[in-house]
């Protein structure tokens, strides 16, 4: 999904709830359709106290993380493009986030939310599916994705996500939805750590 490395990589994506079975059986339903791509246990770092930070994850402009995905360290920024978002990752040498953690507090982001995640992600029919669990909350949910490389064609992306979606028989968040799976995220799975 990714073209050549000078095009812009726009993240268009959609969520929703799981409960227990419903997390089983969709996974089933990926297993035996879908090809499975990895599966991961990822540790980020949610940085505040930067200009175009906001609480509200639906209306943040601007999201800079840290990010551990199995010993792969990197920063990455994610810039709301319009119902989208641009993304640009930076690779990191390290194996862990100790030193990424020191010179971001040195450029004054002296907090961050800290979020555990096990993912497992498929790809079906050139949408990238996640399912996803949140501990040490029992939140679950899935994330359908398409990258774009032209803000043009986010809305025909949208669609086609819902269709998706709606194919596999998951309902999708809307952005109220979305807002109250993210409190319940912060609320239950997420701390707030001093870096």
């Amino acid at each position: 999904s990714h073209a050549n490395p000078m095009s812009k990589i726009i993240e268009v994506e959609v969520r929703g709830n799981l409960s227990e079975s419903e997390y089983d059986a969709l996974k089933n339903k990926l297993e035996s359709e879908a090809e499975l791509v990895e599966r991961h246990d990822r540790t980020m770092y949610l940085l505040r106290d930067y200009a175009g930070y906001t609480k509200d994850f639906v209306g943040r402009s601007t999201d800079i993380r840290l990010r551990n995905t199995d010993g792969k360290c990197e920063i990455m920024l994610k810039q709301k493009v319009g119902d989208a978002r641009e993304e640009v990752s930076l690779k990191l040498f390290d194996t862990d986030l100790e030193q990424a953690k020191k010179v971001v507090k040195a450029l004054g982001c002296t907090s961050a939310i800290e979020m555990h995640r096990l993912k497992e992600v498929f790809m079906l029919h050139g949408v990238e599916w996640s399912l996803v669990k949140a501990p040490p909350s029992d939140i679950m949910y899935w994330e359908a994705e398409i990258s774009v490389d032209d803000v043009s064609k986010v809305d025909a992306a949208h669609a086609r996500l819902a269709e998706e979606a709606q194919a596999l028989g998951v309902p999708m968040l809307d952005d109220e939805g979305t807002r109250d799976l993210i409190h319940r995220l912060d609320t239950e799975a997420n701390t707030e750590v001093k870096l």
